[in-house]
């Protein structure tokens, strides 16, 4: 974490410069588009490089990410766009026809088409399926700049050197309004949320707001005293953001017109694209003199600056809960940072090399985190300095544990061991030494007197947390332990790994039993609140309910069309919620195996379920 601040997440080091940063919907994701041209996928959970995306021949100039999250379009200087699959990293299609560079793309809602405008003048709409060329749309006499889809209709709309912004119509190929009024060229264009007003940044200074509908001019916004490069509005449409070469950034109210806030005190020129916070309080841009600004959307207060990047900064975007932002530089970087009210502390004596787990102390005081730097790291909540360094793995530290007096932690390693340490000393207290190579598993028991460790080895190892002793070495599991948990009473482990089976094994006795029947892989498990029941959920599109004593299966509980990889227990007991990879929760009564309720909205794989501690809300 060498060179990160307190509550920035840890960076992402490129060799080269970079120019754009996109993230995806589902915040899983960020993409990177490289000075070499190449576009860097990375995950957000762990920050590790996913792919790299190779193929174009010139400057990037957009990425989009479809609205499910899978799909990525790309387009370049030399006049092509790439699509490209992000579970797998290949090029989907080449989309070639355009005569100029391609200067913006986008997704339908949708997500089946996509749209690109060109400096040949033309906005042509591709068939994601097929990379085929469905519609080209001609009317402007100038370079086509941008293109957005409307958030409600099949309609596009265009913004062009020629100085107008035209409304199209996808399906009947035809132009609805030519929206003229501005004196020179339109740089960028933004729909409502609501889809009725569309608003258009010009470098004759102003913004002008458009009803949809008619093609009519509501407002012209003046105030700006230099070109302005973009604008967006606030996600519940009731405010507009510019931004200017003015170095300035001025928030309007787009039912009467007025400027609320003029946004003042950077140095550099606000010539990127600007970002408002999905929670509606923050917008946030970037700025030429290395630093990210974000301002309280209802006062016009300054709330925070980033500083960090050692170059100019090209892009800033919101992750999809707003809770962090992402930066990308011609310092080589994309940085994450966390939004927040607070000032932000350095960290000195950082680690070396990227973070694997960060985790909160049970008295909330201490933060630690394990690298691959061989370290574990303990930090002080309220200074935000490091007062522990924790060394002695000879190999990446892959997972930290406390137990729930917090003080001890424990840390397992790719070099086989375990290791105990006393929080306030950093002192080793035990090395726990018996698996056959990389430890990725540590979980204390509820009473803290007890440890278990799940390895490559396919071995769940219990450990007496006093002396350090091997009490049991639970080792029928085929494959990588991926996970597993004590009961509530600590009497009993569950784990599972790469096959089908559920392993539950008596702490005391090592005595175990092993649930079969699920026909495709495991992905999660959970004890009821009780103890007496065990739930897993798997690949094969089923919930099965075991008895934990027993190991009998009480239910199987079928419904799911795609695999089911989360689950949840009411508080009671009484219920449990499952959710799948298409989207959608399924709530279950378990005495009378029913399934209450379907409960749709997702677009996409649910990772994490969770019930209110009254049971009444998920």
């Amino acid at each position: 974490m060498a060179g990160v601040q307190f509550g920035e997440l840890p960076f992402l080091n490129q060799d080269i410069g970079v120019e754009l940063c996109a993230y995806s919907p589902n915040g899983k994701t960020i993409a990177a588009g490289l000075c070499n041209f190449d576009i860097a996928v990375y995950s957000t959970l762990n920050c590790e490089s996913l792919w790299t995306l190779e193929g174009h021949w010139s400057t990037l100039m957009r990425i989009a990410y479809s609205p499910d999250s899978n799909q990525i379009a790309s387009c370049d200087n030399d006049g092509t766009v790439r699509l490209w699959d992000v579970l797998t990293g290949t090029c989907l299609h080449v989309l070639e026809g355009h005569h100029g560079s391609v200067i913006d793309v986008a997704y339908s809602l949708r997500g089946d088409h996509v749209a690109t405008a060109s400096y040949d003048m033309a906005v042509k709409v591709w068939d994601v399926a097929t990379g085929e060329c469905h519609h080209i749309l001609l009317g402007h006499i100038d370079y086509v700049f941008g293109v957005k889809y409307s958030p409600k209709v099949d309609q596009l709309a265009s913004n062009s050197r020629d100085r107008t912004v035209r409304l199209w119509d996808i399906e009947i190929q035809k132009c609805l309004h030519v929206l003229n009024g501005h004196e020179d060229y339109v740089r960028s264009i933004a729909y409502s949320p609501q889809g009725d007003q569309l608003a258009s940044a010009s470098n004759d200074k102003t913004v002008r707001l458009w009803n949809v509908a008619t093609g009519d001019c509501q407002y012209v916004l003046t105030g700006h005293s230099e070109f302005v490069y973009s604008v967006v509005y606030s996600p519940n449409g009731g405010k507009v953001a510019s931004a200017s070469d003015d170095k300035s950034v001025r928030l309007w109210d787009v039912n009467t017109g007025t400027c609320l806030h003029t946004l003042l005190g950077h140095n550099g020129n606000a010539k990127v694209k600007m970002a408002y916070s999905p929670r509606e309080d923050l917008v946030a841009f970037t700025i030429n003199d290395k630093t990210i600004w974000l301002w309280d959307a209802e006062t016009g207060i300054c709330r925070q600056t980033f500083t960090g990047h050692s170059g100019l900064i090209s892009c800033v975007v919101f992750s999809p809960e707003g809770d962090q932002l992402a930066s990308s530089s011609f310092d080589t970087t994309v940085r994450l940072w966390f939004v927040g009210t607070r000032t932000y502390r350095d960290v000195s004596n950082g680690h070396g090399h990227m973070v694997r787990k960060v985790i909160l102390s049970p008295r909330g005081d201490q933060v630690a985190t394990c690298s691959d730097d061989k370290t574990a790291r303990l930090w002080d909540v309220k200074t935000g300095t490091c007062h522990q360094i924790l060394r002695g793995h000879s190999e990446t530290v892959h997972g930290i544990a406390y137990p729930p007096q917090g003080d001890r932690i424990a840390t397992c390693s790719s070099d086989g061991t375990v290791k105990l340490w006393n929080t306030e000393t950093g002192e080793c207290i035990h090395t726990l030494t018996g698996h056959k190579g990389y430890v990725g598993y540590v979980a204390y028991s509820p009473h803290g007197d007890q440890l278990a460790s799940g390895g490559y080895d396919g071995a769940v190892r219990l450990w007496d947390v006093k002396s350090g002793e091997c009490r049991h070495t639970l080792s029928d599991l085929d494959g990588n332990i991926k996970g597993g948990m004590y009961s509530p009473n600590g009497n009993q482990i569950a784990s599972f790994s790469d096959d089908s089976t559920v392993w539950i094994w008596d702490v005391e006795t090592g005595v175990c039993n092993a649930l079969t029947g699920h026909s495709g892989r495991i992905r999660e498990i959970v004890f009821s609140p009780q103890g007496d029941q065990v739930v897993s959920v798997s690949e094969d599109t089923t919930v099965r309910v075991w008895d934990a004593g027993t190991g009998e299966c009480r239910h199987i509980l079928i419904g799911h069309n795609a695999a089911v990889v989360c689950i949840a227990y009411s508080p009671k007991g009484n219920q449990i919620v499952s959710g799948g990879t298409n989207g959608s929760l399924k709530v279950w009564n378990l005495e009378g195996e029913a399934c209450l309720w379907t409960l749709t909205g997702h677009r996409r794989f649910i990772t994490r379920i969770v019930y209110s501690s009254r049971g009444d809300f998920i």
